[in-house]
Protein backbone atom coordinates (compact mmCIF):
# COMPACT_ATOMS: atom_id res chain seq x y z
CA UNK A 1 0.00 0.00 0.00
CA UNK A 2 1.20 3.54 -1.44
CA UNK A 3 1.40 6.54 1.19
CA UNK A 4 -1.76 8.07 -0.36
CA UNK A 5 -3.79 5.00 -0.28
CA UNK A 6 -2.52 3.96 3.63
CA UNK A 7 -3.49 8.19 4.09
CA UNK A 8 -7.25 7.64 2.64
CA UNK A 9 -7.88 4.00 4.46
CA UNK A 10 -7.08 5.76 7.96
CA UNK A 11 -9.58 8.22 7.06
CA UNK A 12 -12.11 5.87 6.04
CA UNK A 13 -11.71 3.86 8.69
CA UNK A 14 -11.54 7.31 11.59
CA UNK A 15 -14.70 8.59 9.69
CA UNK A 16 -16.34 4.98 9.88
CA UNK A 17 -17.29 5.05 6.42
CA UNK A 18 -16.20 1.19 6.18
CA UNK A 19 -16.19 -0.99 9.09
CA UNK A 20 -15.04 -4.42 7.65
CA UNK A 21 -11.89 -4.90 8.26
CA UNK A 22 -11.58 -7.44 5.08
CA UNK A 23 -12.35 -4.32 3.06
CA UNK A 24 -10.14 -1.82 4.63
CA UNK A 25 -6.67 -4.25 4.61
CA UNK A 26 -6.64 -4.63 0.74
CA UNK A 27 -7.13 -1.25 -1.04
CA UNK A 28 -6.09 -2.49 -4.55
CA UNK A 29 -8.40 -5.41 -4.71
CA UNK A 30 -11.89 -5.07 -6.33
CA UNK A 31 -15.04 -4.62 -4.38
CA UNK A 32 -18.61 -5.67 -5.27
CA UNK A 33 -20.56 -2.90 -6.12
CA UNK A 34 -22.34 -3.11 -3.50
CA UNK A 35 -19.34 -2.11 -1.21
CA UNK A 36 -19.19 0.99 -2.57
CA UNK A 37 -22.65 1.49 -2.79
CA UNK A 38 -22.88 0.60 1.06
CA UNK A 39 -20.11 3.36 1.65
CA UNK A 40 -21.98 5.97 -0.59
CA UNK A 41 -24.94 5.81 1.56
CA UNK A 42 -23.18 6.13 4.85
CA UNK A 43 -21.83 8.81 3.24
CA UNK A 44 -25.33 10.76 2.27
CA UNK A 45 -27.07 9.46 5.51
CA UNK A 46 -24.09 11.04 7.62
CA UNK A 47 -24.40 14.46 5.64
CA UNK A 48 -28.70 14.04 5.25
CA UNK A 49 -29.64 11.86 8.29
CA UNK A 50 -32.76 10.23 7.16
CA UNK A 51 -34.32 11.64 10.73
CA UNK A 52 -33.72 14.81 10.33
CA UNK A 53 -36.73 17.33 10.27
CA UNK A 54 -37.63 19.56 7.67
CA UNK A 55 -37.44 22.74 9.43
Amino acid sequence: MNERQAEIMQKIKRYGIIKDPQWLDRPDELVPLWVVLEALVEVIERLDPPNRPFD
